[in-house]
């Protein structure tokens, strides 16, 4: 199971049911822990809803209460290609 964490400044920015390209702080233990992405998702304030947990904190990295779920679809790439 992945747990991931996201920075908003309100929960209006997490609506539920729609698809949110947003970007998580994976939290999964192993090499890749704290890396930043960017992906394809939908949240839920239910914490069953999804199989993966997301850990909501606000501007200066206070946690929200309320535990989320999420179901990432897919990873994107946000760096632009470099043409030669």
């Amino acid at each position: 199971m992945c747990k991931y964490d996201v920075y908003v400044t309100n929960l209006n920015q997490l609506p539920e049911g729609q698809e949110l390209q947003i970007q998580v702080r994976d939290l999964t233990p192993g090499t890749h822990k704290y890396s930043q992405k960017w992906v394809k998702c939908l949240v839920s304030p239910d914490a069953a809803a999804y199989p993966e947990k997301l850990m909501i904190r606000f501007g200066q990295g206070q946690p929200n209460d309320q535990p989320y779920s999420i179901k990432v679809i897919e990873e994107i790439n946000k760096i632009p290609l470099k043409f030669l």
